[in-house]
């Protein structure tokens, strides 16, 4: 990771990390680590409204793109928000187009 803390083309990862890999969230992300703490992949989701959370940010490190990380990065993030009780909206251009292929995971928000 570069010292603004954004990841760069740099930090890849091997088959072993690859086989390591676990999801963690704290306030307002969902990150994805690897073998050593490595920040691979996350998202950044803010409450928007009572109990509305928007997804508005999706990142994944270049060399993982194309493996399904990122799917399963916001299923973890949509998990995350229904677990505190909340809706999940997205203005994340990646999360808004996950969401439409996955309706029954889109809270519907009047």
């Amino acid at each position: 990771m570069g010292e603004d803390g954004r990841m760069e083309s740099n930090d890849s990862i091997d088959e072993t990390e690859m086989k390591l890999l676990r999801f963690q969230a704290n306030e307002e992300h969902v990150f994805l680590l690897g073998e050593q703490g490595k920040l691979l992949a996350n998202t950044d989701f803010r409450e928007t409204a009572p109990d509305v959370f928007d997804i508005y940010h999706t990142v994944v490190l270049p060399e993982l793109r194309g493996q399904g990380i990122a799917s399963k990065l916001v299923a973890k993030t949509v998990e995350e928000i229904h677990r505190r009780g909340g809706r999940v909206t997205a203005t994340c251009t990646y999360a808004k187009a996950w969401l439409e292929r996955h309706p029954q995971e889109e809270d519907s928000i009047q």
